[in-house]
């Protein structure tokens, strides 16, 4: 390939890269005396805590953080994101793009096998791609793929194949667009683009779904239902073998529960729950532990049912944002595991606004709005049920400040608590609650990967059922919108009529905040999550005799 060819590509790729720049560097700096000068040794169990069980591991039907814990475990995808969250290469050695942002080859590397041994090819990934758009298999996330040229046809069942999903031969595919998708190259690092075995997955879904085969560093060994889920080391993965011989998700619902286990010494991390992180600063007896902390591409929100009475009302939805003292709530609730929301976006992500006021306490404008909407006092509003699946002790206390500041304006509220998240994504799914307690995290580090899901009329990840016109209008307009300064503009134009319309109440960011065994090495964490952190890098540096003793 000529010299001048390869300049525009990378000149392209650059762009698509930093198009969307502004992310901040993400990279922990992982502290002590061994930073950078031990050699990473073999061997060990790193035994790591999930709040809830996964409702799925196929990464075509996840919507959890939960089950991408494990997902970006077991599977690899084309792409895969770096510690500053750029697209680096995965199963696709390298790659090329037309100038236009169309037409995109990728060219995989030889050799990588799946768990059962079978070598992956680029016809895996067409099937991997076409499943996600199959209408039959309801892919909550088939719209980050629905500019492949011909997808419409295929989803219609006119034709069996997509025709801009081409496998050119066991190593090179072709995907085709009809418009340039800005987010696109970051799309296929997502969880839910990862690579998986026709043979394995065709006819068997559901067993899929409990028992996976991917071709990532760790090979699924066992799931205990409301237990545990072990992996284990992939010695044939193509990158190398991953230091760690097992991982042990181990699920543990009550953070208080985690904390004292990993005190103990039968987790190798853990998050520190808000009642402790003063206590976490304080005493010294913890300074032993490796304490990392870092703001998080996320969002806490009360979400409104706006398909129900009395939440069809803007004036009630925007009188409950009024309501509400949030800076109260973080203060002295949440305290130092978040940030206050203004908006939607958080900081860090590009288009966030830091000028945007959001909504302020004022139960005095509040009660104007509801007389507006025709409940004045509250009164005529039913009884409010209000959902969560949380059991932090602090969720508790959050749920119980949001019933008292809306009880100041005559509103009364019920708390129920779903016994599993599968139960409250069902809830929520039937859109039977009224309203609910619910996290976002971001998949990429792109606003589209926010406000796309939450916001666009016909999104599955639309728990309010909002819609809006002119919102569905501009969330597709920025997709296709390659200018920088533009695709921000719409963001922030977006973000404003979602304010306006209140289909929820923004409370929080979280910050990462963990503590992590002396011994751990190698965590590489970025401002996606900890269900994005690479476990292949990690190691301990000792095994400690009670970890061997407790996993024999």
């Amino acid at each position: 390939m000529e010299k001048p060819k390869i300049a525009r590509i990378l000149l392209f790729l650059l762009g698509m890269l930093l198009g969307l720049g502004g992310v901040l560097p993400c990279q922990a700096q992982w502290p002590g005396p061994f930073s950078g000068k031990e050699r990473p040794r073999q061997g060990g169990v790193y035994r790591r805590p999930l709040s809830h069980e996964p409702s799925s591991l196929d990464p075509a039907r996840t919507t959890d953080v939960y089950a991408n814990t494990v997902v970006n475990q077991l599977f690899d995808g084309l792409v895969q994101f770096d510690k500053h969250l750029n697209p680096i290469p995965a199963m696709a050695g390298f790659w090329e793009a037309s100038l236009d942002g169309l037409r995109w080859t990728f060219y995989l590397r030889q050799g990588i096998r799946f768990h059962n041994g079978r070598e992956v090819t680029a016809a895996d990934v067409v099937y991997s791609f076409q499943r996600i758009l199959d209408p039959a298999l309801q892919s909550p996330v088939a719209e980050f793929f629905q500019y492949i040229q011909g997808v419409n046809a295929f989803r219609e069942g006119r034709v069996p194949h997509i025709e801009g999903l081409q496998a050119l031969d066991p190593y090179t595919l072709q995907i085709v667009l009809t418009e340039p998708y800005a987010p696109f190259l970051s799309v296929l690092a997502m969880a839910n683009a990862k690579v998986v075995p026709r043979e394995e997955v065709l006819g068997r879904e559901e067993r899929f779904a409990r028992h996976p085969v991917g071709s990532g560093p760790f090979r699924f060994h066992r799931w205990e239902p409301h237990h545990r889920i072990e992996l284990q080391a992939n010695d044939a993965y193509y990158e190398g073998r991953p230091f760690l011989d097992r991982i042990v998700f181990t699920i543990i619902p009550q953070e208080a529960e985690s904390f004292t286990a990993f005190l103990d010494g039968a987790l190798e991390e853990v998050i520190i729950p808000t009642t402790r992180a003063q206590e976490v600063q304080s005493d010294p007896q913890y300074r032993r532990y490796i304490h990392l902390r870092k703001p998080l591409l996320h969002l806490l929100y009360i979400g409104f049912n706006t398909r129900k009475e009395p939440f069809t009302h803007p004036q009630v939805r925007q009188a409950f944002n009024y309501a509400v003292n949030k800076e109260a709530i973080v203060r002295e609730i949440t305290r130092q595991g978040s940030i206050v929301a203004r908006g939607i976006l958080p900081p860090g992500m590009p288009a966030y606004n830091p000028d945007l006021d959001g909504y302020y306490y004022s139960p005095r404008r509040a009660r104007q709005l509801l007389a507006q909407a025709g409940y004045p006092e509250g009164k005529g509003l039913p009884v409010i049920d209000l959902w969560t699946s949380s059991q932090k002790v602090t969720t508790a206390q959050e749920l119980k400040a949001y019933q008292e500041y809306l009880a100041e304006i005559g509103v009364r509220v019920e708390i129920h608590q779903a016994p599993n998240w599968q139960a409250f994504k069902e809830r929520l799914t039937a859109g039977k609650a009224s309203m609910f307690r619910l996290a976002w995290y971001a998949d990429i580090p792109d606003p589209d990967n926010f406000l796309f899901p939450l916001l666009f009329s016909q999104s599955k990840m639309n728990r309010t059922f909002y819609q809006n016109p002119v919102v569905d209008r501009l969330l597709e307009q920025a997709r296709r919108e390659t200018n920088y300064l533009k695709r921000i503009a719409i963001y922030r134009e977006v973000e404003r009529r979602a304010l306006n319309d209140a289909p929820w109440i923004s409370q929080s960011h979280r910050v990462f905040d963990y503590l992590y065994q002396p011994y751990v090495r190698g965590v590489e964490l970025n401002a996606l999550g900890p269900h994005y952190i690479p476990m292949k890098k990690i190691w301990l540096r000792s095994k400690p005799d009670t970890q061997v003793q407790r996993e024999r």
